[in-house]
């Protein structure tokens, strides 16, 4: 019944391309073996700049929990330019590695690494992509960081960008977690300009509808252009 309601909601979130439209998502570093996990990542631009106003993104990812500190999944990145139809523009190689038995240590740890590579027609080179996970649960409150590294693997740009995601939740009860995540970029390394950063910021509610199928949602101000402007996000997981 479980497996039909998940195929049933992964219908439901693949019929919403054309209307709700890379997702925002901060990576917790816990895996679990055995575990399948599908999900689907989506959020909508909302800018002053009509340029960037209603462009969207839809990520669909699948990935197992290969040994007790090993996930590896795949993902389909789908974009929609303001005034476009949404068009596949990546395919990804996800690996989660867990450095760290769950609470053995203050922090728990764990290393990403993801292979992205762009669709033909885009003509942009293969970036690889590394994350320190850092996770710590403190009573009912959980936090969530992730310090992000992307390197160009080809072409006329090279230099290796620093960006960061960061989430603190807490659980509620019936199944409701309410949380603020903050998402940003440092920009390149080798020219950091603090007085060009903008950061997203808002709060996100999540919901488990039933065992192992969650939702969630949430609004990420612009800190730039102001709280009106930003991102909606819509993630629906489902676990096995």
């Amino acid at each position: 019944m479980r497996f039909i309601i998940s195929i049933l909601a992964v219908s439901l979130a693949l019929s919403l391309y054309p209307t709700m439209l890379l997702a925002k998502k901060v990576s917790s570093p816990i895996v679990k073996k055995g575990h399948v996990e599908v999900e689907t990542q989506s959020e909508i631009f909302r800018s002053k700049d009509p340029t960037k106003n209603g462009k969207g993104k839809h990520q669909v990812e699948v990935s197992y929990g290969i040994t007790d500190n090993w996930r590896s999944g795949i993902y389909g990145v789908y974009e929609k330019q303001p005034g476009s139809q949404l068009k596949y523009t990546q395919a990804k190689w996800v690996n989660i590695v867990q450095l760290t038995e769950s609470g053995r240590y203050w922090v728990d740890t764990g290393l990403y690494i993801e292979y992205i590579w762009a669709a033909p027609r885009l003509a942009k080179p293969d970036v690889l992509e590394v994350k320190l996970l850092l996770e710590k649960p403190v009573e009912q409150w959980k936090h969530t960081f992730n310090l992000i590294f992307k390197q160009p693997l080809w072409g006329t740009t090279t230099s290796t960008v620093m960006d960061y995601a960061w989430r603190s939740r807490y659980k509620m009860d019936l199944g409701l977690e309410l949380g603020i995540e903050a998402y940003g970029s440092f920009g390149a390394l080798n020219n950091i300009q603090f007085s060009r950063q903008t950061h997203l910021i808002g709060p996100v509610l999540e919901y488990e509808i039933f065992d192992g199928v969650e939702i969630a949602f949430g609004w990420l101000m612009d800190t730039h252009e102001g709280v009106e402007y930003g991102d909606f996000k819509f993630n629906m997981e489902f676990e096995f």
